[in-house]
């Protein structure tokens, strides 16, 4: 019975330990990602994505609500969407950011003559307290979408937020958000590059980045199916940890030729604006800086009109990097030429951290 209880001693100091690592290799990677988001080559990157700076002007500058409210804007960065709410009339907006670069949002603030309104907080939002004794907000706005909108698992902050102190009948801007999946070609001299380069075989490389999904710019005219709603967001309502998630697809296929990938994009919508405003990342719309989210496949697929692809993705945070979103997706295609099941995992590096 005491070698039982001995063991049982040891096996809880490996667990405690491996916790502690864990808990270390977390704060690690945490410091590494809010110095990188300190850079202002990123945020100048950020500012120059017209459609998105344009949907939070116009769903925040004019709008009625805003005046006389206080507003918490989460992940403030240069404190951009504090200036919109301050504009609006807001009487106090509380910036938060735990990246360097907050120590420009006060000044960006005062320089805009808003010094007095905004107050900028730097720490990471599940960390900080609200000064002043302030118990509730408003409003809520954030800039929490990634790449396929999940990456960089923001949404777990802002949920955290609203859970704390959002007031019962505060609004969230913005407040709806839709993930899509879709059918898509490539491009000949992509998905040819790794065969020939310089006149070598480098197909070896190719295989590594099937592994890899892909952030990149895709157009209109390389999709080759009707899209396919995979997960939808209610701000307001939704539960964490909610970047965790499976769910069942089917792609119409609406023209001939050949699938080469599957293309994830989002849209977000301001439902609370006095105008129907929104962001849409889709390969027909204007561009932005989110681009789409491209998974290649190891088996393209001869496709004609009509044919469906069917299958199954999930989604969920990395357990080794918070930089990471891994992806399993599993594809059965009753194709008339030839039926073809695949089955592929993908990880999807944040390109913040990579620039």
């Amino acid at each position: 019975m005491l070698e039982n209880l001995a063991k049982d001693d040891e096996k809880m100091d490996v667990d405690t330990s491996n916790a502690n690592q864990i808990t270390k290799d977390r704060r690690r990677q945490e410091a590494h990602y809010f110095k990188l988001y300190g850079r202002i080559e990123i945020h100048e990157w950020l500012l120059k994505d017209s459609v998105r700076i344009k949907a939070y002007r116009e769903a925040i500058q004019h709008n009625e609500f805003f005046k006389h409210k206080t507003v918490l804007d989460v992940g403030c960065g240069m404190g951009v969407l504090s200036i919109f709410a301050a504009k609006a009339g807001s009487k106090r907006v509380l910036a938060v950011d735990a990246a360097t670069i907050s120590e420009y949002a006060q000044q960006v603030a005062q320089d805009n003559e808003f010094g007095r309104v905004i107050t900028v907080i730097q720490g990471k939002v599940e960390d900080i307290e609200l000064p002043n004794g302030i118990k509730k907000v408003d409003i809520i706005v954030c800039d929490w979408m990634g790449s396929s909108l999940f990456s960089g698992n923001m949404l777990e902050s802002l949920l955290f937020a609203r859970d704390k102190w959002l007031s019962s009948a505060g609004h969230i801007y913005p407040d709806t958000a839709q993930l899509y999946l879709a059918a898509i070609k490539g491009r000949d001299q992509d998905l040819g590059f790794w065969h020939d380069v310089h006149g070598f075989d480098l197909s070896a490389i190719r295989r590594r980045c099937e592994s890899k999904a892909v952030v990149e710019h895709v157009t209109g005219d390389q999709l080759m199916s009707r899209v396919c709603l995979v997960k939808s967001l209610d701000l307001y309502t939704e539960p964490r940890q909610s970047a965790k998630f499976r769910s069942l697809f089917e792609l119409k296929v609406t023209r001939n030729g050949w699938v080469h990938a599957l293309v994830a994009y989002f849209d977000v919508g301001f439902s609370k604006s006095t105008q129907r405003i929104s962001i849409s990342t889709s390969p027909s719309a204007p561009w932005t800086h989110w681009n789409q989210t491209v998974f290649y496949l190891e088996t393209p697929l001869h496709v004609r009109a009509g044919e469906c692809i069917k299958g199954v993705l999930t989604l969920k945070p990395s357990e080794d990097s918070i930089f990471d979103t891994e992806f399993d997706i599993f594809v059965n295609f009753d194709g008339r030429e030839k039926p073809v099941t695949v089955h592929q995992s993908f990880v999807l590096t944040d390109p913040l951290t990579l620039c």
